[in-house]
């Protein structure tokens, strides 16, 4: 499956004054536990070692959280973050793009996924190396602006 880099808004800064937007291997899910579906976005991330979505995704699926399957991980921040797992479906969806053919099937498959407040501020997923590059083989084509899910 190619799916097309997203450009992703960010405010100009002091560093880069003239960057208006970042390119970021952005996809679009559909995830699934029970009766429960939510459309979400997530970053696929070579540098996150799990799949974990904001809190509020796993609350509209129906996760509890607490929950007895909680792990601690560290990221950008100092402190420690919790993830409660569960057990969901996930169905990554075609994206259109002029470079990309618009006739590939969504991709499904099971996944073990976290849930935590501090994805809350992002707004999005990130699907790490247990569960996705653990799964699928990924390319990046940066200077093309896709990236491929094979």
């Amino acid at each position: 499956m190619k799916i097309p880099y997203s450009d992703l808004r960010v405010r100009p800064d002091a560093a880069f004054p003239d960057r208006r937007s970042l390119d970021r291997p952005i996809v679009a899910l559909l995830l699934t536990r029970g009766e429960k579906s939510v459309i979400a976005y997530a970053t696929v991330d070579s540098g996150a070692d799990n799949c974990v979505f904001p809190a509020s995704i796993g609350l509209a699926l129906g996760v509890d959280m607490p929950n007895p399957r909680s792990s601690l991980f560290s990221g950008s921040r100092d402190e420690p973050q919790v993830a409660y797992y569960e057990q969901i479906d996930v169905t990554i969806l075609p994206m259109e793009s002029e470079q990309i053919s618009t006739d590939q099937e969504p991709l499904s498959f099971s996944l073990y996924a976290g849930f935590c407040d501090t994805l809350e501020h992002v707004g999005m997923g990130l699907l790490g190396h247990a569960g996705f590059f653990s799964r699928f083989e990924v390319r990046f084509h940066a200077a093309l602006r896709y990236f491929e899910i094979l």
